[in-house]
């Protein structure tokens, strides 16, 4: 017969859950502005004010913490940008959300630094190994997302056909990465040009579906986005 659970028990798996969830949140701090090689257990100890042999015991490897790091880094890029974005209708709406909501979360900091994931993908691009296969994946979801976004345009007829998705997808997000780097030097409009852009590259591929007079300015279509879902 199976022995119960104490109640001693149950509050050591709550603390020892607890610990971990704090262990993860400073470990995505650090990665997020220094690279997962910032991360080391006795960093992470000294910071958290823990022995090493206590913070070892929740991951038994630095393989195992930065996997744990990239996951949150995925829960919190997807709670950031890609669900409030696919709450919406699909369409352009949908494609300007994805981007509008990707420079969001580089205004607001959500990931202090460029680690997750821009500088993520340059370092582990060629890299073999399952942290680096990791990251590949959680940075193929957003374009994969992306794409699909415009594809539902193309279906929704307000992109055109002829602008192929994937193309469309690949410059979308290169003005986003540019935009990205323009602000780590230093450039404070690099962001509010960067939604000038994305409506410029959305107008070149809409469908007369869209009014032209919507695409005048990052204000006025969000106005019009506004009043059409009212």
């Amino acid at each position: 017969m199976p022995r119960r659970t104490s109640e001693k028990d149950r509050e050591k798996v709550v603390k020892d859950e607890t610990t971990r969830q704090a262990v993860i949140s400073r470990a995505l701090k650090i990665a997020s502005a220094q690279g997962l090689a910032g991360l080391t257990i006795g960093r992470l100890a000294r910071d958290l004010k823990m022995s090493k042999s206590g913070l070892f015991a929740h991951f038994r490897s630095k393989e195992a913490l930065e996997l744990a790091t990239i996951e949150r880094a995925r829960e919190v890029f997807a709670n950031e940008v890609l669900l409030p974005a696919e709450d919406g209708p699909e369409g352009i709406e949908r494609v300007w959300h994805l981007c509008d909501r990707w420079l969001q979360q580089v205004e607001e900091q959500t990931f202090p630094g460029s680690y997750f994931f821009t500088g993520a993908i340059f370092l582990c691009a060629r890299e073999s190994g399952t942290v680096a296969d990791t990251i590949r994946t959680a940075t193929r979801e957003w374009f994969v997302v992306l794409k699909r976004a415009v594809e539902q345009a193309q279906d929704q007829k307000e992109i055109e056909q002829e602008a192929g998705a994937e193309q469309t997808a690949i410059g979308l997000n290169g003005l986003l990465l540019g935009a990205q780097w323009g602000h780590l030097l230093g450039n404070d409009d690099s962001l509010k040009e960067a939604r000038a852009s994305v409506l410029r590259k959305l107008h070149s591929v809409a469908t007369k579906k869209t009014p032209p007079r919507a695409f005048k300015s990052v204000r006025a279509f969000r106005s019009y986005l506004k009043d059409r879902d009212n």
